[in-house]
């Protein structure tokens, strides 16, 4: 500056606050090679492993047509009271989804899974809100405290099934095309001991959730569900290794949607069975039903580290075998297992982000997988 000017004291960045801009590229074969971006935002006071708060907003489009809108947000301790509210809108249009049948357990390696047969179209419209509060705290020594927290929500969706001409929908089920609604009720508890969101090392992440959806939420059909997932993750002593493991019961009552028949509920609703969150190696939602029962185990290694800048990468690696079991009647829960397994390669940013290529192979083939969390 020249001399006698005044200039103002450039700001300080604050270390609390981070904003990322991310590219985001996912693949697996029912939905193709997805491509799109986000912005992160995130708060985190120093010390703290748990962000205040998280902001998301995303966009992506894959090679087959599907597309993903969603923002979202989860905000932790705003009230002074220790509490988790999450909330969120999302529009999912996706013209190759897949259908294999209810409760369909025919073997269907060697056959064309992704093509016009077995897919169908399916545009969902909806958001949620969901208020976490803490009942009881337990405070261990050198370790992170553990939080047994109520659960509530209010979730609210609207489907629109429509079916392609000569595809198993058309030629089985018609009466499944339609437009749906569901409005969900959901309460419950949960225990959180982990001592990070997003790539944790050690504790438990355990939910217990019941729901109700009828005309007196706006649902097209009365019906419910009772759903318990525990994770748990264990460091293997000093060395670095990381054992996860997750175990998963869910079951349907009423006259439960297409939609709901395909997924599980609890804290992170998602197709099941299979795909690359759960049932890694069968097709997408390959296994629909009213019961369903799953467990999953993965072996977790970053031994590499790159400081760059102010921020750490870590590059690693897992492995992870799962079984299912799906059936509409709980005495023929049994009947029909679905094991599958692989390895995988992870990139983990700051513990903020995480990138994971997996393959998975199961009895119907396999399938690689690039997503930007873990499965659990």
């Amino acid at each position: 500056p020249k001399p006698g000017v005044r200039t103002k004291p450039r700001r300080k960045r604050d270390p609390n606050h981070r904003m990322l801009p991310l590219p985001h590229v996912s693949s697996q074969p029912s939905t193709g090679l997805t491509l799109g971006g986000s912005l992160n935002y995130s708060y985190r006071k120093p010390g703290e492993e748990f962000n205040r708060a998280y902001l998301l907003a995303w966009s992506r489009v894959s090679t087959r047509g599907v597309q993903d809108h969603i923002a979202s947000g989860r905000l932790r301790d705003v009230l002074g009271r220790k509490e988790v509210i999450q909330f969120g809108l999302w529009i999912s249009l996706d013209p190759v989804y897949p259908y294999f049948g209810i409760n369909n357990h025919e073997h269907l390696g060697g056959t064309d899974q992704t093509g016009p047969y077995n897919r169908m179209k399916m545009d969902n419209y909806g958001g949620w809100f969901t208020y976490e509060h803490p009942l009881w705290l337990l405070h261990r020594p050198n370790r992170p405290v553990g939080t047994l927290r109520h659960y509530s929500g209010l979730f609210y969706y609207v489907d629109v099934v429509k079916g392609y001409p000569n595809s198993r929908l058309v030629e089985r089920d018609p009466q499944l095309i339609g437009t749906y609604r569901r409005g969900i009720l959901r309460g419950g508890l949960t225990w959180d001991s982990r001592d990070n969101d997003w790539s944790p090392t050690e504790g438990s992440l355990i939910d217990l959730t019941a729901d109700l959806a009828g005309p007196y939420t706006g649902s097209t059909s009365s019906w419910g569900r009772v759903h318990g997932t525990a994770r748990n993750f264990w460091p293997l002593g000093h060395s670095g290794f990381v054992f996860a493991h997750r175990i998963t019961l869910d079951a349907l009552f009423g006259q439960a949607p297409l939609m709901a028949l395909g997924e599980l509920g609890g804290l992170f609703p998602m197709d099941a069975y299979g795909g690359a969150f759960i049932g890694r190696g069968f097709a997408r939602r390959r296994f629909i039903g009213n019961f369903k029962a799953a467990a999953s185990a993965e072996i977790r290694f970053a031994p590499i580290e790159f400081k760059i800048g102010r921020s750490k990468l870590g590059l690693g690696f897992e492995g992870f075998v799962e079984l299912g079991l799906v059936s509409m009647k709980i005495a023929d829960l049994f009947k029909a297992w679905y094991p599958s397994g692989g390895p995988g390669v992870l990139l983990i940013w700051n513990r903020f982000v995480v990138f994971r290529i997996e393959a998975g192979f199961s009895r119907e083939g396999g399938a690689v997988y690039l997503q930007s969390e873990h499965a659990f």
